[in-house]
């Protein structure tokens, strides 16, 4: 067999156990209590030595909890984490959708919820630039907590040891001269971004572009992910990002009300 017929046959083969994986965890989802390795079998149609070899490996990451002394599995606590963690994201999406579209045509420019996970930024959802020119961010995506607008608004209501534990374990890349690498200085801009409510991204992640975002926080005070407008410097120095701020703020106390929780960040009066 040639190499290349080979590898097309190990990645299928790798795609189709994965398919098999998500039919046995579909199945405990849907089970109450603990159900048997034939009762699996039966249910999903994969074969009883499959099942078996799969489960084991789901065991192993967390997803599937058996009792030894039945022989009978259950869903895992990495899986209900899992689950846990996409109704959340959903949920913030849905209470998010119409201040993002708010914005988008208010700005004309790219608008991202972002969450934290794994001491990371991810984009949670995006509206694209209505400009004819956007930015290449794309939902799903891990960037920077310390360089970047959505991140920062993050961080600045971390608690301490949370900050402490991140400090101590990620390293303050610079990607551009404006980046932040020092603790000290990172400490100093997270004091100015609780005052003022919004975190700037003033060409530190990216040379060329310029960012602002507002923290979301849910019914237990946490900053559980922020928004942001972001564009091409050209177009959208730090002046004009500034400009939005107010509306930024008002957006996000919008949210947040919608997660069930009072801002706690002074809004202009205005608003």
């Amino acid at each position: 067999m040639p190499l290349h017929k080979g590898k097309e046959l190990q990645e299928m083969m790798q795609q189709y156990s994965a398919m098999k994986a998500l039919q046995l965890l579909v199945a405990l989802a849907d089970c109450e209590g603990e159900i048997s390795l034939a009762e699996l079998s039966a249910i999903t149609g994969i074969p009883p030595s499959s099942s078996h070899r799969i489960l084991q490996e789901m065991q192993h990451c967390g997803f599937v909890l058996k009792d030894e002394t039945q022989k009978r599995y259950r869903v895992g606590f990495e899986a209900r984490l899992l689950a846990m963690q996409l109704q959340k994201t959903n949920f913030l999406h849905e209470a998010a959708k119409d201040e993002m579209t708010r914005l988008n045509d208010l700005s004309l420019e790219t608008i991202h919820l972002i969450g934290e996970e794994d001491m990371e930024a991810v984009y949670l959802a995006k509206r694209g630039a209505k400009n004819s020119v956007g930015l290449h961010s794309a939902v799903g995506k891990r960037i920077p907590l310390h360089c970047t607008g959505g991140g920062k608004a993050l961080l600045a209501w971390k608690s301490e040891a949370w900050l402490k534990t991140y400090l101590s374990k990620v390293h303050l890349e610079g990607f551009t001269p404006n980046t932040i690498t020092n603790e000290v200085a990172l400490r100093r801009e997270l004091e100015v971004i609780r005052v003022q409510g919004y975190a700037l991204d003033n060409h530190e992640h990216h040379s060329d572009v310029v960012c602002i975002a507002a923290p979301i926080f849910d019914v237990n005070n946490s900053a559980v992910a922020s928004i942001g407008i972001a564009a091409p410097d050209y177009r959208f120095p730090l002046e004009k990002a500034l400009s939005y701020s107010d509306e930024l703020l008002c957006s996000a106390a919008r949210i947040t009300e919608k997660l069930g929780w009072e801002y706690p960040i002074n809004l202009p009066k205005e608003l």
